[in-house]
């Protein structure tokens, strides 16, 4: 499978009450559809903004973390009926260290939490050349504003 760098550029607000996540990579920018909730933590991360109390992906960070778990790769790999999917690459231990067995493990979960915990983690995100070939640019359709103003 052969995978793309991708960005996220910013939170918008559709028609009505639903809420898209701009993703570019290469050239083209495309849209992900996601929850109020989701749109939410996504814009707080982008912003660099603080909840008083832990949110539940701030639980998983942490657990990862306290487990010396890292996210090897974030990887929005596939659309299955019309919904972004993705597989979040975890390593346990390191190579090379005395002792310590390497464990990979790989999960699946709604791209929206995966661009969550790379947002979170400092992760690369990255599509798939497939998605990538399969989504509408958006490019010239996208607002000129910033982006969605959740303050």
């Amino acid at each position: 499978m052969e995978l793309i760098k991708a960005r996220i550029d910013r939170v918008i607000g559709t028609t009505g009450q639903d809420y898209a996540v701009v993703l570019t990579a290469e050239t083209k920018s495309f849209l992900v559809f996601v929850g109020q909730p989701e749109v939410a933590a996504i814009y707080r991360e982008l912003k660099g903004l603080a909840m008083q109390r832990p949110m539940a992906h701030d639980v998983i960070v942490n657990t990862l973390r306290g487990f010396d778990i890292d996210v090897r790769m974030i990887v929005i790999s596939s659309i299955v009926e019309s919904v972004f999917c993705a597989t979040l690459l975890l390593r346990q231990g390191q190579n090379g260290e005395e002792g310590i067995a390497t464990n990979d493990v790989r999960l699946d979960l709604r791209a929206s939490d995966a661009m969550i915990v790379a947002l979170k983690t400092g992760s690369q995100l990255w599509v798939s050349r497939e998605i990538l070939d399969s989504v509408e640019d958006v490019s010239a359709l996208l607002p000129d504003d910033d982006d969605l103003s959740m303050e």
